[in-house]
């Protein structure tokens, strides 16, 4: 993974409150809850932190594995046209990051999909989405939190990559090695709150009663969020909504 060439600026200090094992037990009860979906990065050892109970991000590979190889343990699940692809996006991702001023970096989420080779062979894609943790003094990425999970679709070659402005609902996709607004979809609090419950796959009058609407009024929100994303299923709205930052 290429990083920007700006200077770490760590003091003393950090570095010696910096507690990997820590990090790593806040991981481990993520991933208790989430099915191992979490890692975190360290763009300035390049490092991983990666709990042992992280099946989709170690692909069949153990954590004494990635400890070891930090980055470069990426290489052994990732096409090298793949990696060559994601240095560059990553490249521009933090030319991006720096043209924002340091309180809005900690806002910017970047994501992309990956196809991924697992240890006994499986290929499967791959959506990773992450968000600054900690930032150095001089407002470089330090560390960062990943959020992986397995698309619910077929591997293949398609390689996509967004950044996401959560402080006013933009966009950027990466075109042609640069990235670009793109006209983001935008969703309500209330419809957001429809995708995460049915994400829990919770039953129509569950949802209906946690939110207080009747269910005729529920499936006309469900009805308005397949139009804005396009959709005409629940299964494809919430992969939908997931891949794309939306919720």
């Amino acid at each position: 993974m290429t990083v920007s060439p700006r200077a770490w600026n760590i003091s003393k200090k950090d570095l010696n409150t910096f507690d990997r094992e820590g990090i790593e037990n806040i991981l481990g009860s993520f991933n208790r809850t989430s099915g191992g979906s979490y890692y975190m990065l360290d763009y300035c050892e390049k490092k991983l932190f990666v709990d042992a109970f992280s099946p989709t991000v170690l692909c069949g590979y153990s954590k004494d594995l990635a400890d070891s190889e930090g980055f470069k343990f990426f290489k052994r699940t990732q096409d090298p046209k793949d990696q060559a692809w994601l240095d560059r996006a990553n490249l521009k991702a933090f030319r991006f990051f720096f043209h924002y001023s340091e309180q809005k970096r900690r806002r910017l989420v970047f994501s992309y999909d990956l196809t991924v080779r697992k240890i006994d062979g499986s290929v499967c894609v791959l959506h990773h989405k992450i968000t600054s943790f900690r930032l150095c003094r001089n407002g470089n990425l330090w560390l960062g939190l990943c959020h992986v999970t397995e698309g619910a679709f077929s591997a293949s070659k398609n390689r996509k990559a967004s950044i996401f402005d959560t402080t006013d609902n933009k966009r950027y996709d990466f075109v042609n090695g640069e990235f670009m607004l793109s006209d983001a979809v935008v969703l309500t609090d209330v419809e957001k709150q429809i995708l995460r419950l049915m994400a829990k796959d919770l039953t129509a009058d569950r949802i209906s009663q946690d939110l207080d609407i009747s269910v005729p009024t529920l499936n006309r929100y469900k009805r308005k969020i397949f139009d804005k994303l396009g959709v005409n299923k629940s299964t494809s709205a919430i992969h939908k909504a997931f891949g794309e930052g939306l919720i």
